[in-house]
């Protein structure tokens, strides 16, 4: 920061100027100052040891070690009477300093404060394009010899929002197209979605696509302690852009400086980010698009912004960035596999269907840890096994290899992992079984993974009544084989899950019968993991929402433990094996299954992972 340089400069300056004056200041010892009358009573007395005379002060020092000092009249014979009375002198000749000692105390201090001063003038009358009065000066990157190189063909799994910014790109590359008919593009554009979907990648794609400058910056270096500080920032943002238009302005987690005033900001009107905010405002509304500058911002947080912000005229037109789906997963698997070298093994439409929810940085994320995986193996490529293993990793975390349990406490993570097995291929429309593990991952002691064949965007009645049973089957499974005194805290994040989800059914989507159509919880902020909150309503209200929960978590419970009990046999056989292998995939399962004369209604459908996409994909050609 220029400004902190020009700071550290001034105080390495003041600090020199101390160090001289300590460095030549003659260190005296501390004496007391007192009159001659007492010198010579002290010489009578005998208590007066010796005395050294120097530049006209004569210092004593007594019998007791105290040093007396005083002066020495022009007059007098003041030294001979000490010499009479017996007392030891010793005159020390004056020294002669030299003219640069002389000019080192007199002068040099006096030419560093002026130097300094005119410094100071200097960069006032300089303004802000000083360094170290350079607080108002943009921290913005500008990209234009070296622009993004980075295009909408790099962009993948948005082909919406490719479609929708194709005329952001048009327009910077022929403004008089639009303005031929007295059309105007939009002066913001604001995109919104989850962390990660892949916004500034797509702002730094429409600059590569356009061929125009690039101007980057976040909305946190607009916010200083200095009052002023953020809006000087703004001015100068556009006073940039101006001389680079056509060009665009990108700015990042705009949330920082756009936060909503009035209701949302309690504080008052008047701190330094509402200023920064109003003059953000006015600059969006001041410039005309025919320059060709167009703003682009970024956040995570569309709910708190200032409603002035996002009016027409301003940013006017917003783009919602969702999670890509399973075609769009598979071809930002292809984008990001480009330069690194896979095996003949690897699939990345398997990888697409088991990384359901991923955004563009949770994939990327996901083949960087597979190279990373088979670079410590010493592999030559990247195999299908190192993928599905940095999957694990990302998803369940590290294996705890070093974990030492006991017989009996496998045995109980292996029956509870087997109960929610069961439960997925024994529940309709439940989530196709994966494999199953007793391998401790992170915090988790074992996991069932289980693989969806196709993205869901809406769940039915039955849908989430499924996965509720799925999430008993743990607790049911230790019951039945346990006892009721023998059930385990392992069922923890199970059981909050499932209760989280039969209140949703109850309060949010009103598919209880016995409450009827009626919503009353809502989530804070959707992208960011908001508490679902409740509304204002009564007692009675809640107690029966309390009710219809639990009625439906006991009602789910009750059956879990009866199909658990029917099976009971055929999950014995299934745990011995997995206590053998510690990890057992669905088709493993499925066998020891049929074995015992067992019919599952969820088979395993990992074929299905493959003809899935190729068969889309044989549509669209």
């Amino acid at each position: 920061m220029q400004w902190a340089k020009g700071l550290l400069v001034w105080i390495a300056l003041i600090l020199m100027v101390v160090f001289a004056f300590n460095m030549l200041e003659v260190e005296r010892e501390h004496s007391i100052k007192t009159s001659i009358n007492t010198v010579l009573q002290l010489a009578d007395e005998g208590k007066l040891k010796e005395v050294k005379v120097k530049d006209g002060v004569l210092i004593g020092l007594t019998t007791d070690g105290q040093r007396i000092e005083t002066g020495i009249p022009p007059t007098g014979n003041l030294i001979d009477d000490l010499v009479k009375k017996g007392v030891k002198v010793e005159v020390v000749p004056p020294e002669r300093s030299s003219w640069l000692i002389t000019f080192l105390v007199s002068w040099l201090p006096i030419i560093i404060f002026i130097g300094i001063w005119i410094y100071m003038m200097r960069q006032f009358s300089s303004g802000g394009n000083s360094r170290a009065f350079s607080f108002g000066k943009s921290r913005a990157k500008v990209y234009i010899e070296e622009r993004p190189k980075v295009t909408l063909q790099d962009v993948a799994g948005m082909d919406e929002v490719k479609e929708e910014v194709k005329e952001i790109i048009e327009y910077l590359k022929d403004p008089l197209k639009f303005q031929r008919l007295g059309g105007r593009p939009p002066k913001g554009v604001l995109l919104f979605g989850e962390p990660g979907v892949g916004k500034t990648l797509l702002a730094r794609a429409i600059a590569g696509e356009a061929h125009v400058p690039f101007i980057s910056i976040s909305g946190s270096d607009f916010v200083e302690m200095f009052v002023g500080v953020g809006a000087a920032r703004v001015r100068d943002l556009f006073d940039t852009a101006k001389r680079h238009a056509p060009c665009i302005i990108f700015i990042d987690e705009i949330d920082a400086v756009g936060r909503s005033r009035g209701a949302f900001n309690l504080g008052g009107g008047h701190d330094e980010r509402e200023q920064t905010l109003n003059q953000l405002l006015v600059e969006m509304d001041g410039f005309d698009t025919s320059e060709g500058i167009i703003v682009i911002a970024a956040t995570n947080r569309p709910d708190i912004l200032d409603p002035a912000l996002l009016r027409p005229g301003r940013f006017d037109r917003q783009i919602y960035i969702p999670r890509p789906d399973l075609r769009g997963r598979y071809e930002i698997l292809k984008v990001h596999a480009r330069n690194k070298k896979l095996a003949p093994d690897v699939d990345l439409e398997i990888v697409a269907r088991a990384t359901p929810g991923f955004t563009g940085a949770d994939l990327e994320n996901l083949l960087n840890e597979a190279a990373l995986l088979a670079a410590r193996k010493g592999k030559e490529a990247i195999e299908m096994s190192d993928i599905e293993e940095a999957l694990d990793r990302i998803t369940m975390g590290l294996e705890r290899k070093g974990m030492v349990m006991s017989q009996e406490e496998k045995e109980k993570i292996a029956y509870h992992e087997v109960g929610h097995a069961i439960m997925s291929l024994m529940v309709p429309g439940s989530e196709a079984l994966h494999k199953v593990s007793i391998i401790p991952r992170g915090m988790a002691l074992g996991v069932t993974q289980q693989l969806p064949i196709d993205d869901k965007y809406m769940y039915d009645k039955r849908d989430l009544y499924g996965r509720i049973l799925t999430l008993m089957g743990g607790r049911a499974a230790e019951e039945v084989f346990y006892g009721k005194e023998g059930i385990t805290t392992g069922a923890e994040n199970d059981l909050q899950r499932a209760t989280d989800l039969a209140y949703r059914i109850v309060s949010m989507w009103g598919m209880s019968e016995r409450l009827g159509p009626i919503a009353v919880r809502r989530n804070a902020n959707p992208f960011l993991g908001g508490i679902s909150t409740y509304v204002d309503i009564s007692e009675e209200l809640r107690r029966e929402i309390d009710e219809e929960v639990r009625r439906i978590l006991t009602q789910a419970y009750e059956e879990t433990k009866s199909i658990i009990q029917e099976n009971a046999d055929a999950i014995r056989a299934i745990v011995k094996k997995l206590l053998e292998k510690e990890t057992m995939t669905c088709e493993e399962v499925v066998e020891i299954l049929s074995l015992h004369g067992v019919e599952v209604k969820n088979g395993c459908k990992k074929e299905e992972y493959k003809k899935g996409i190729k068969e889309e994909r044989r549509v669209e050609a």
